[in-house]
């Protein structure tokens, strides 16, 4: 699948409807990671039921376990393809046999990829189709290409903040005052692989070498992580509401942290843009 406007050229593929390229047509840059899977096998996955890894890969609901791997599964299945044109395209997942046994829920998660001039708008919706509130948490994935460029190395990169913003690690009390960029090193990944932060002010972020780069919005979400494996080349920007077990959580899904409850028959939105240049 793919569109093309007059800046931008991009592909998708059906498993967990992902971009699986991103062209910015005046320089030819390519944003979004190949998924190679030496490195890992994602271009921009969807994070839903659940972002991050759950105690014991378990999910607790009504006094009953669920087993589900980390990050949930919607980046696991092929979604349907709706509706699309020139500029725009709409995929669909519905619950099925696999995902009810996982999720005991039926729902359906619908992502449109719009290009508008030099952004891509990028919408979700999420359908309760239950008897009862369904609880869930939802994240965002996207891997892009560090270097940008072949003449560059990961150290003339930083992710810069839209703007400058005071910021704290998730679960910490120290804060960093009015940060305008971090400048990216493989050593700041192997002292802590994830960086996680709590209610970044900033409405957007961009991963710039100086010359190129794509900006990122992340505005209403609670939480922003950067993820960078040792060595790969690439860098994950990821606005999450909720995330991962940090220890041992034994609670029920509805009352651990960052979960959300949509109520019968309702529907959830959110969004976020890219925008190379």
């Amino acid at each position: 699948m793919r569109l093309e406007n007059e800046y931008l050229k991009a592909q998708f593929v059906a498993k967990g409807a992902q971009m699986s390229s991103l062209i910015f047509k005046d320089t030819q840059t390519e944003y979004i990671w190949s998924a190679d899977p030496r490195f890992w096998g994602y271009h921009n996955p969807t994070l839903f039921p659940i972002v991050g890894s759950l105690t014991d890969q378990t999910l607790m609901l009504n006094d009953q376990q669920y087993k589900m791997k980390q990050h949930g599964f919607a980046r696991l299945f092929d979604f349907e393809l709706i509706e699309s044109s020139d500029v725009s395209c709409l995929w669909q997942l519905t619950d099925n046999d696999q995902t009810l046994s996982q999720y005991p829920f039926r729902f359906a998660l619908t992502i449109r990829y719009t290009l508008e001039s030099k952004r891509v708008l990028v919408d979700y919706s999420i359908e309760n189709h239950s008897k009862e509130s369904m609880p869930f948490q939802f994240g965002l994935h996207p891997a892009f290409r560090v270097p940008l460029t072949s003449d560059s190395v990961l150290e003339d990169h930083r992710i810069e903040f839209h703007p400058q913003t005071d910021l704290r690690f998730y679960g910490e009390t120290d804060v960093m005052k009015s940060v305008s960029s971090i400048p990216l090193s493989e050593a700041m990944f192997e002292e802590r692989p994830t960086w996680l932060f709590e209610d970044v002010l900033a409405p957007y972020v961009s991963l710039s070498d100086g010359k190129h780069g794509i900006k990122v919005s992340c505005a209403g979400y609670r939480w922003l992580a950067f993820w960078k494996p040792l060595k790969a080349p690439f860098i994950c920007i990821e606005p999450w509401h909720g995330h991962g077990d940090m220890s041992k959580v034994t609670v029920p899904f509805y009352q651990r942290e960052g979960t959300l409850c949509l109520p019968a028959g309702k529907h959830w939105v959110t969004s976020y843009t890219l925008e190379p240049f």
